[in-house]
């Protein structure tokens, strides 16, 4: 009997304990592109805030910031920002933290394509980031957005690449 207790123990002990990591993250298969005919921005800044769409100004947290826009007309805009301590090493943004507001995302649709513009917000998703070195994170998102009057998916952003810290505009 106490063989068997000893041995509970000892497995109790070596697979019941274990340090925590933080989130899973990695590079979930190759890297994402930016889209044709897009520019894409995948970059952080320390030491910074945001107020509003605008680039981030001085403050006390780290701001990750993407966009994409389209470079040969008037059309799609997407980005989303949030900001994190600047004391951690890795972090992870729910579904219910992207609807509640906790990030901010956009899908704009061609403002001047004279065509209408769909109203839609963040409806759900998941954002995971880790420290890769002193001036990279490596960024996993999934952000879904739907109609802001009825929650009904239209589209889902996907970015998994690495952030690179820049100097405040």
């Amino acid at each position: 009997m106490k063989v068997k207790a000893i041995i509970f123990i000892l497995f109790v002990a070596l697979f019941g304990c274990r340090k925590d990591t933080g989130p899973n993250v990695t590079l979930n298969g190759a890297l994402t592109d930016c889209p044709a005919n897009f520019s894409c921005n995948y970059s952080y800044y320390d030491n910074a805030d945001f107020t509003n769409i605008k680039l981030p100004v001085q403050g006390n947290y780290r701001v990750f910031w993407y966009d994409s826009q389209n470079t040969v007309s008037c059309g799609t805009i997407i980005q989303f920002y949030f900001k994190i301590p600047l004391t951690v090493s890795s972090f992870e943004f729910s579904s219910n933290q992207i609807v509640a507001g906790q990030i901010i995302a956009q899908d704009i649709d061609c403002l001047c394509c004279g065509r209408a513009v769909l109203a839609t917000e963040p409806i759900g998703g998941e954002i995971k980031g880790k420290r890769t070195d002193a001036t990279h994170w490596l960024i996993n998102a999934s952000i879904v957005f739907g109609l802001t009057y009825n929650k009904a998916p239209v589209d889902t952003l996907v970015v998994n690449q690495y952030f690179t810290l820049q100097k405040l505009p």
